[in-house]
């Protein structure tokens, strides 16, 4: 059978027996071990220790002043590219790019703070005896330049090129998210929100989780700098000009193996010394852990030829990273993960990009490695064998039940991924104003946008949590599912079960939305009429307080009830609904002069009288009477 990873999949060539050792001083021969890092290993631990120290001092301040730097953060410069808005994080990006142009791809190494999470996750796994080993792929080595396009460039292009293409091809914005405009340029190298543009605490966490420890142990020492990383993109195209690299005095190299044995940026340093005389890939991240471990002294960090001018002959050709995979696995991977990513990309509106990729290429590993499993008959991960001799171990059992998890955590994702950009879909078509369908005397909403409506409701019903009739495996907090299903079903004519999402809403809320307080009123209103409205309004202001649509509906309302009085005749009746206004708007000099005024033209009474003396106190006091302050509702009248 082919050996899927092996003869299949890895080109066809001949499984090599591992037990024996390659003679001494031939390419690619390790001495036993690794070596613990040098002084440039310790040097470069304190450079991205003081780095976390400087975003530790970032954060305090905006903590203690409300106001700092804008995040210096690569990510932000795609709010530059976009929308114009020049950060702190995009001039440090230019120069960080510049700087590698010059010194080579150092800041990935001594200045990142994601090398830095990785080389801990990598310390504290060899702590326990794991030294993750590197994966090799071309095709998924091209995810951060493609990345980096999708973050940094698309935006503008499709600025540029769609108002062009749209008017040779009608409907073709439609696939893709609006275009905007460009703003120009603004300064917003100061901010309020330090937090805004970061993911929440809670996404945070596991993030640092998947991206450090999974795809390290999975992809290698620096796995999410070769597979995941948009930035190392534009840092790979820099390296390749400067002079600066990784040379070798061949004079006095052995061949011992070191040198690749000990990188953690998933170099060929040993054979690309042996054809260049330096290192030419732009991978090389300059952490100088190869120049602390060779034994002769034969590599440093100097002058050079830029890789670009590397010579490209037959010899050079052969140093091109290896490939774990034949061209039918890369297709076949490559495939996995644009499924993986597309799955995850924006699920519950929560998971980010970078984490999307990373837990894209988890499970595309994972994948990978499960079908080798069940595949061949030796198998290992990291040192640890999970299948001998056609038997599987407990670790090759439990990595099929974590595969298995994973895709079933994997399709659940996309469908949700894919609901959700249905429903927004169908809601951009169903979109009406709501005045239209909760006031009176508004035009039928058209038999389009209902059907619209109706598909809409089902999509996001689909993204409710299993346990109530959906697909979704949980509902992190922020979607607003239920008041978007409020929405759509008010549209749709459905109004009863508008009014039970909008109301499981607000119950789940302790600062409800102003719009959902005024529709949710105004649907009250429909449905029941003037009265259900009051003891609605009385009881959530004992709830919520004086919030803006509160005192709209109840102002509203009392007007209504006042027009409807005086059209009756009953002036006394009109004054205590617009009486019953004074605890919700105020100290108003109009409303108490409208008051006056239907006073004057009601009967004289005992009721009458007492009205206008609470109305005089209520002047005299400026507002703080408390007989005025307690006027029973328009409920009770």
């Amino acid at each position: 059978m082919a050996r899927f990873g092996m003869m299949d999949f890895s080109r066809g060539r001949k499984v090599v027996n591992k037990s024996v050792r390659p003679k001494p001083g031939c390419e690619g021969f390790r001495r036993s071990g690794t070596r613990a890092p040098g002084r440039s290993g310790r040097r470069r631990a304190w450079a991205l220790g003081f780095v976390h120290v400087l975003i530790a001092g970032h954060l305090i301040h905006w903590w203690l002043t409300g106001r700092t730097l804008s995040p210096i953060e690569p990510s932000e410069s795609m709010y530059t590219l976009e929308n114009g808005q020049v950060n702190a994080g995009f001039i440090f990006f230019v120069v960080a790019i510049l700087s590698t142009a010059i010194l080579g791809r150092w800041f990935c190494g001594w200045a990142c703070h994601m090398v830095a999470l990785q080389d801990l996750c990598g310390w504290l796994m060899k702590k326990v005896g794991i030294t993750p080993r590197p994966f090799r792929s071309r095709l998924l080595s091209l995810i951060p330049f493609v990345l980096a396009f999708y973050m940094f460039l698309w935006p503008s292009i499709k600025r540029e090129t769609f108002p062009f293409l749209e008017s040779m091809i009608p409907g073709l914005t439609n696939w893709f998210s609006p275009v905007k405009a460009w703003p120009g340029f603004s300064n917003h190298l100061f901010v309020d929100n330090f937090w805004a543009t970061f993911p929440s605490v809670i996404v945070s966490i596991p993030f640092f989780f998947v991206c450090g420890f999974v795809v390290v142990y999975l992809l290698g020492a620096k796995g999410f700098c070769t597979y995941g990383c948009p930035y190392g993109a534009f840092f790979n195209v820099a390296d390749r000009v400067s002079p600066m690299r990784i040379v070798a005095d061949m004079s006095k190299c052995e061949s011992c193996g070191l040198c690749t044995a000990n990188c953690t940026s998933n170099v060929q340093i040993s054979r690309e010394i042996k054809v260049h005389s330096q290192v030419v890939d732009a991978g090389c991240m300059k952490c100088l852990d190869c120049v602390d471990v060779c034994p002769n002294g034969v590599l440093s960090f100097g002058l050079g030829k830029p890789g670009l001018l590397a010579k490209k002959s037959p010899e050079a050709q052969k140093v091109a990273r290896k490939s774990h995979l034949s061209w039918t696995g890369e297709i076949l991977i490559a495939g996995a993960f644009i499924l993986g990513w597309f799955s995850w990309r924006g699920v519950y509106e929560q998971i980010p990009l970078l984490m999307a990729t990373g837990i894209a290429l988890s499970v595309t590993f994972l994948c990978w490695k499960s079908a080798q499993l069940l595949l061949d008959s030796d198998v290992s991960l990291q040192q640890r064998p999970l299948r001998r001799g056609g038997v599987l171990t407990r670790g090759g059992l439990g990595l099929l039940v974590i595969t298995l998890a994973c895709v079933i955590l994997t399709i659940s994702a996309g469908k949700s991924r894919w609901d959700l950009q249905q429903s927004s879909h169908w809601m951009e078509k169903a979109a009406v104003n709501l005045d239209q369908v909760l006031l009176p005397g508004k035009p039928p909403v058209p038999q389009e946008t209902v059907v619209a409506a109706q598909n809409a409701v089902g999509f996001l019903q689909s993204q409710l949590s299993i346990n109530r009739g959906g697909w979704a495996l949980f509902e992190p907090e922020g979607t607003r599912l239920e008041e978007r299903l409020g929405y759509m079903s008010a549209v749709s004519g459905d109004l009863p079960a508008a009014r039970l999402w909008w109301s499981s809403t607000l119950d789940e809320s302790s600062v409800p939305s102003h719009d959902l307080l005024l529709r949710l009123g105004q649907l009250i209103e429909k449905q029941e009429g003037p009265r259900s409205l009051s003891e609605w309004l009385e009881t959530s202001r004992d709830r919520w307080g004086l919030q803006p649509p509160l005192v709209t509906l109840r102002g509203l309302l009392g007007q209504k009830q006042a027009t409807a009085s005086v059209q009756s005749g009953n002036y006394f009746a009109a004054a205590r609904h617009l009486e019953a206004l004074i605890p919700w708007i105020g100290f108003n000099q109009g409303l108490l002069g409208d008051i006056d005024r239907l006073l004057d033209s009601a009967p004289d009474s005992e009721e009458v009288f007492e009205m206008r003396r609470r109305i005089s106190e209520f002047r005299a006091t400026g507002g703080d009477s408390p007989a005025v302050n307690s006027v029973p509702g328009v409920r009770q009248n």
